[in-house]
């Protein structure tokens, strides 16, 4: 373990260092990479090809945010090339007549692109590759897509991250500190046997360099198969998917793969998924794989866990979509069953006015000597985007304003079975703090959040405060849904104050560099609750680069 300034202080220096080389680079050398640039492609979070609603933060990626529906004029299971009918030799007209495209064209042949890459990479598409009208780079990885006749895909990523936590190495504020790094590579294949048959697979590795942490339950060293499942398509609008699958569903508050940690997140089970002419509709039977508080090993599912629902989403406007939901939840293990209905309204005007709002009622039974199940919990952000701010890059400058509350039980000892409303399989990293000090569960968080592209539309910069207090004076929770100091009451509700500083380049559609640093000053609750391992301020500080082929 290492304790000092000097490495943390290099890893600014040489982050920093490296993001300003690289853009440069980038942007002076940008008409020599692309054959033929018409327009500037701009990094934004909403696309023709995948829609994302604009209050999510995406610093590593952008979340898939639809309903594993089938893509428009695609064959049913998974994207294919777009082929050009043949023609006869006699009938052909020249390249140079044939190739000729409008700059709108090209414009979204080179989105496809940037799209190609999904959070679910069972959802990529790489049917720009024979898009006619697609101008731009050809990348490693490309000559990989579209093989055996269109019909096989095989790529990946590799990633690796330089950690340096400071009273927070664990969970919680725990008054440990360490440095570390972090990798982990991904390889999937996927073959669409035909319009109706289709077969994925993709395998996991992870690693880490702590000393301190050699069983991190979220960034575990770990080889295991990720995903592998078959897919059937039984009508036009009815398909059926059988095997071990990640999940992605919504703002992933309740239901993410979890990108940030090594140890992605995935599911044993069936989903069936109907694409309607307004509502795209899932509804899953699934076991969690790799749970490492089970005890089982991570390459195994947890059968004593059952998690089973239906999500719905649709657009109601264009200025406003929706999404639907029930979950059930039968934790056999700690003896609790929760049921969960909620929805979550989002969209943005004319004028760039944006908001979100979700809520969901949990009930149902908690564990032996808590009672009944009776909780809750709200998401509420207004925001704008700041045009003026940065007119090059119209509506990339955004305003946030947020307020998080999810309810807790007044009793102790606490447990994940008492009364508290329970996040399920949630996108921790996102949305309380990037220290992930907090999970969804006897919390209230009111932030402030602003994010902005500088130098390019390459380079974003996000800078996020967090004032955080209890809803129940008992114990602040995990993210993985743990007390963090179960067996004393809180002696006051103020967790504390988080400030996030995110620096993130793409130095290209396939390769990205993030920098970020975050300050937690403690509060009262650390200082006067018996049993807090520490009262001390925490740091984070993290470098990470990861590449797609």
């Amino acid at each position: 373990m290492r304790t000092g300034l000097c490495p943390c202080a290099l890893t600014v220096a040489a982050g920093i260092t490296i993001l300003v080389i690289l853009d440069r680079l980038n942007s002076e050398s940008a008409h020599a990479v692309e054959p033929i640039v018409v327009e500037d492609i701009i990094f934004d979070s909403e696309s023709d090809n995948e829609s994302s609603p604009s209050d999510l933060v995406k610093p590593y990626f952008i979340p898939s945010e639809h309903v594993a529906r089938k893509q428009e004029n695609a064959p049913s299971l998974a994207p294919t090339a777009i082929v050009e009918p043949e023609t006869p030799p006699s009938l052909a007209v020249s390249d140079q007549h044939r190739h000729q495209c409008c700059t709108s064209q090209i414009h979204c042949a080179q989105n496809a692109m940037r799209d190609a890459y999904r959070c679910l990479f069972f959802e990529n598409d790489f049917r720009y590759l024979s898009d006619p009208c697609y101008r731009g780079t050809f990348y490693p990885g490309d000559g990989f897509k579209n093989l055996a006749q269109k019909r096989l895909d095989l790529g990946g990523e590799a990633r690796i991250r330089f950690q340096a936590d400071r009273n927070i190495a664990g969970s919680g504020l725990s008054g440990a500190n360490d440095d570390y790094f972090l990798t982990r590579v991904r390889l999937y294949s996927d073959y669409q046997f035909n319009d109706w048959f289709r077969i994925y697979a993709e395998y996991l590795h992870g690693s880490n360099s702590t000393d301190l942490l050699p069983e991190m339950s979220e960034n575990p060293s770990l080889d295991r198969v990720q995903n592998a499942f078959f897919d059937t398509q039984l009508t036009e609008t009815l398909s059926v998917r059988i095997g071990r699958q990640e999940q992605s569903y919504g703002s992933q508050r309740l239901i993410s793969p979890l990108d940030w940690v090594n140890d992605r997140r995935t599911f044993d089970g069936v989903k069936a998924m109907h694409q309607g002419d307004r509502w795209q509709t899932n509804i899953f039977y699934l076991n969690p794989v790799g749970n490492s508080l089970s005890g089982t090993d991570l390459n195994e599912a947890d059968r004593q866990i059952d998690f089973y629902g239906l999500f719905a989403t649709r657009p109601v406007s264009k200025h406003m979509s929706i999404d639907a939901y029930y979950l059930g939840l039968n934790n056999n293990r700690e003896q609790f069953e929760y049921q969960t209905i909620g929805s979550r309204v989002f969209g943005e005007t004319d004028s760039g006015r944006l908001y979100a709002l979700e809520g969901a009622y949990q009930f149902g039974s908690n564990s032996p000597g808590y009672g009944n199940h009776n909780a809750a919990f709200m998401t509420a952000g207004m925001g704008h985007r700041l045009g003026r701010l940065c007119p090059q890059q119209t509506g990339e400058a955004r305003l946030w304003l947020w307020y998080d509350w999810a309810s807790g039980d007044d009793e102790i000892p606490a447990a994940r079975g008492d009364n508290g409303f329970d996040a399920l399989f949630p996108q921790s990293h996102w949305y309380l703090g990037f220290m992930d000090l907090f999970g969804r569960r006897n919390i209230n968080d009111i932030s402030i959040q602003f994010s902005t592209p500088i130098l390019s539309s390459k380079l974003q910069f996000v800078l996020w405060y967090h004032y955080f207090f209890l809803d129940q004076k008992t114990t602040p929770y995990n993210t993985d849904m743990t007390a963090f100091n179960p067996d004393h009451a809180a002696a006051d509700r103020h967790l504390g104050q988080e400030l996030d500083i995110l620096f993130n380049l793409r130095v290209n559609p396939r390769n990205e560099l993030l920098l970020g640093y975050s300050f937690f000053k403690s509060g009262k609750y650390y200082q006067l609750t018996p049993g807090s391992p520490s009262d001390a301020d925490g740091q984070f500080l993290y470098l990470q680069y990861q590449t797609r082929f």
